[in-house]
């Protein structure tokens, strides 16, 4: 199982019998393809940097999440066909090191 990381945006005013709840559809499409969601992010309503589909903001969440990277492929082909889905993004969640602590350089003594 690896880790990724995934921008889900949805039109703004999804609300009403009509519509699910965006982020327990995330949730379903990503068990779907046997992941575990790890962290969940509503980062809300937020403007788009250019209009999609004739949206100028859209509802913005951020999941973390394990899968198989056999299943990853299938789970991207799944989003394309979401109509309720602006846009997406998943990618590799990539954990850096920790850096050891720099050197510090002994302080120079003027010359007199």
């Amino acid at each position: 199982m690896k880790k990724y990381e995934g921008l889900f945006i949805f039109p703004p005013e999804i609300t009403g019998e009509s519509h699910k709840d965006p982020a327990a559809e995330v949730v379903k499409w990503i068990e779907k393809f046997e992941g575990k969601v790890i962290q969940k992010t509503d980062l809300g309503k937020k403007p788009l940097g250019h209009m999609i589909r004739k949206y100028k903001d859209g509802r913005t969440f951020v999941f973390e999440f394990e899968m198989d990277p056999s299943r990853a492929q299938d789970f991207r082909k799944e989003l394309e066909l979401q109509e309720n889905l602006l846009r997406y993004m998943v990618s590799i969640l990539v954990k850096k090191p920790a850096l050891p602590p720099l050197p510090v350089a002994p302080a120079a003594t003027p010359k007199a």
